[in-house]
């Protein structure tokens, strides 16, 4: 069977993963427990995720140069993940974003370093004069995270013209968010995404959401049920009760997995409950994408 594909497009980060059995206290000096080097950003994550699964996955994203650069080209190529690089040939270094994960709350907190101020050339909007010819047509899923999105847009724009299904990996609000909103399919949202002037609540959201159009709309809630709506039809997914080890990219895996099963089905209520399956059992290893199977 022919493997299922899926662009995503977005962040790409260096993660370091402190975990501790509690946050240190200011002004002193701790151990970690655990430590790893990881590539991270949502939409990595997210197409590591669906490669993992078995799909073919490709990668529109920042990468650059600077220290930490090969060790995401390196996992990249491991994974058989094409990538597009929007910082090719500019200054643009791969950000390395620190993770403290604390055990006794399964929580994590992230310093990122300051936006890079490089300018990236934006991309043309037709396929053909965007990526390389080997990737083929346009795939049927697209993912995007909302990084990047004066780049990507035009791009977007095209694979929607060709009927692709365009998906947003919601975890906050970014600029562009209300122009890419009329062109999505579906909306996976975190419960920290709001739209600017709304209340927030979930029935605000998708009604905001289905105002531009958009039939399918997921809000996802830590450990509580997923609340989802596919236009006149509400559902709730429960998420299964574990002793959770690192929450740190179960969003990203959940949209990874959604946007695998999504392409072999098409089905927004069948891919998301497997998806929130993987994601849940994700979080019982110390790692991003760890318990995701092979």
């Amino acid at each position: 069977m022919t493997p299922p594909r899926a662009l995503f497009l977005g962040r790409s980060t260096l993660d370091a993963l402190y975990r501790l059995d509690r946050l240190p206290a200011e002004d002193t000096k701790v151990y970690a427990r655990d430590f790893q080097a990881a590539p991270g950003g949502p939409a990595l994550n997210a197409a590591l995720t669906h490669a993992r699964l078995g799909g073919e996955s490709m990668l529109v994203s920042a990468v650059g140069g600077g220290p930490w650069a090969a060790m995401l080209r390196s996992e990249l190529d491991r994974r058989r993940v094409a990538l597009l690089d929007l910082a090719a040939g500019t200054e643009y270094e791969t950000p390395l974003s620190t993770v403290l994960i604390a055990a006794d709350h399964s929580s994590r907190t992230i310093v990122n370093p300051p936006l890079s101020t490089v300018q990236l050339p934006p991309l043309q909007g037709a396929w053909e004069q965007t990526v390389p010819a080997a990737w083929g047509a346009i795939p049927p899923v697209v993912l995007t995270d909302g990084f990047h999105l004066a780049e990507t847009l035009p791009l977007l724009a095209a694979c929607k013209a060709a009927g692709a299904a365009l998906c947003l990996d919601g975890g906050s609000w970014k600029p562009g968010t209300a122009e890419l909103a009329p062109l999505l399919t579906i909306a996976i949202c975190s419960e920290r995404f709001s739209v600017p002037g709304l209340d927030g609540s979930p029935e605000s959201l998708w009604n905001w959401f289905a105002a531009q159009g958009v039939p399918c709309f997921a809000l996802t809630r830590g450990a509580r049920p997923i609340l989802a709506w596919e236009r006149d039809r509400r559902f709730e997914i429960e998420i299964a009760s574990i002793n959770a080890i690192d929450t740190l990219g179960a969003g990203d895996v959940l949209h990874g997995a959604f946007c695998h099963f999504f392409a072999l089905n098409h089905s927004f209520e069948d891919a998301l409950r497997r998806a929130a399956e993987i994601a849940t059992r994700s979080c019982r290893s110390f790692g991003i994408c760890a318990g995701v199977n092979e």
